[in-house]
């Protein structure tokens, strides 16, 4: 049976675009080449044109007027692979936050502020280090002076921190 996606949680709807939304940002799916320059570097050289007169009288017969200075290593733009690795990390932590935040929302309506992610993160920490009571320790952790977390909410937030943003 096919399930739609329900419109009533915009959140999740975004959490589930913004991955892919992030790739193609960064550029993914391109090897880097190209296909230009290629078939200009690919032509043979003959000698007619390695010797080609300048039209400069000063100019000597390895200089070329088209020829432009090599770059100097101040000048070479930083390794792309690393900058777009980068902001690809970037921006799947980014998703993650935003699907974290609805599905905090999901289990109870007050929670999913963004203070809520720091939140988790020591929730996290504390699920590794397999403390006593973590559902208790959730409950107590999300709880705010105006809300309550119940401990069936604090299973449950452990069990998505476990499942999805705990790494």
């Amino acid at each position: 049976m096919r399930q739609m996606l329900s419109t009533r949680r915009p959140g999740v709807l975004v959490a589930l675009l913004t991955p892919g939304v992030a790739l193609l940002l960064a550029g993914c799916g391109s090897d880097g080449t190209d296909k230009a320059a290629q078939d200009r570097s690919s032509a043979p050289r003959t000698s007619a044109t390695a010797a080609a007169p300048s039209s400069d009288p000063d100019a000597t017969p390895d200089e070329s007027p088209s020829a432009s200075p090599r770059p100097t290593d101040d000048t070479l733009p930083a390794d792309p692979a690393t900058d777009a690795s980068a902001q690809v990390d970037e921006a799947f932590r980014a998703a993650g936050v935003v699907a974290l935040q609805g599905n905090l929302r999901y289990i109870d309506p007050a929670l999913g502020a963004p203070e809520d992610i720091d939140k988790a993160d020591a929730q996290c920490a504390d699920l590794q280090r397999n403390v006593a009571n973590p559902d208790q320790v959730a409950a107590r952790r999300f709880s705010t002076g105006n809300h309550k977390v119940s401990m069936a909410d604090g299973k449950r937030i452990n069990t998505l921190l476990s499942n999805t943003y705990c790494g």
